[in-house]
């Protein structure tokens, strides 16, 4: 199954709205959890957003300053696509919980939507920390650290995605990238061949697999046919 950050804030469904009542916030310092950053909208739109975050806020079911009041509530922001809303709600989910696996995996699923990719490493590496058996958390942080071009580090994350879920083909797609991204075209192999024993009719793997046989022997332009790929797959659109 292909894990993508949205596919995980678009479990939560929207809450119709009620009567509002005042809400309760807590000052949240960014530095406090150790993950900084910076607004991830414009002014204009952050204008709109502000308002129905605030809306939500006030609903009775929002009441609650515990954390998973916060965390349910930065999952309907996540998906009503309120990247800072959500940032605030998770935010305050670990400050009262600091060792929320579920809040620090929701807070890099939303920098990973955002492509805040150092942010999203960090959030990954305290979910990663704190529930070292979620497959899906090592897989995003391999991304995350993809993404950055640390294709040793993101090598050992997509191992441990792997070594959690031996059926997750797009696992072992991104640890043959990495490989690719290394010059080592013998492990790319191994990992792509696994992906298309997962997965027969997956073409990403298919087409890095071609590419990886044909450069085998030539470790210099597979390492720059890779770097096409890493920047087409994480550019900015």
């Amino acid at each position: 199954m292909k894990w993508h950050a949205t596919i995980f804030l678009c479990l939560v469904g929207i809450l119709s709205a009620k009567g509002a009542l005042t809400a309760q916030k807590v000052p949240l310092p960014m530095k406090e959890i150790g993950i900084t950053g910076t607004p991830v909208t414009n002014e204009h739109v952050e204008a709109g957003l502000h308002k129905t975050r605030e809306a939500l806020r006030a609903l009775l079911e929002f009441q609650a300053n515990d954390a998973p009041t916060h965390l349910r509530l930065a999952e309907v922001l996540s998906q009503q696509g309120d990247p800072n809303g959500a940032i605030e709600e998770y935010r305050a989910a670990i400050q009262l919980d600091p060792g929320h696996a579920r809040a620090f995996l929701g807070l890099g699923a939303v920098y990973l939507d955002q492509h805040e990719w150092r942010q999203a490493e960090s959030a990954l590496e305290r979910a990663a920390r704190f529930d070292s058996k979620n497959s899906q958390t090592q897989y995003w942080l391999g991304r995350s650290r993809l993404a950055q071009h640390k294709f040793y580090e993101a090598q050992q994350a997509f191992s441990t995605t792997t070594r959690l879920n031996p059926d997750e083909a797009e696992g072992f797609s991104d640890l043959g990238l990495t490989y690719m991204a290394q010059g080592q075209s013998r492990e790319a192999i191994n990992a792509l061949r696994h992906a298309i024993r997962v997965r027969p009719d997956f073409s990403e793997a298919h087409s890095r697999l071609e590419l990886t046989q044909a450069f085998q022997i030539n470790e210099e332009r597979l390492v720059q046919e890779t770097a096409k790929i890493v920047h087409v797959l994480f550019r900015r659109e």
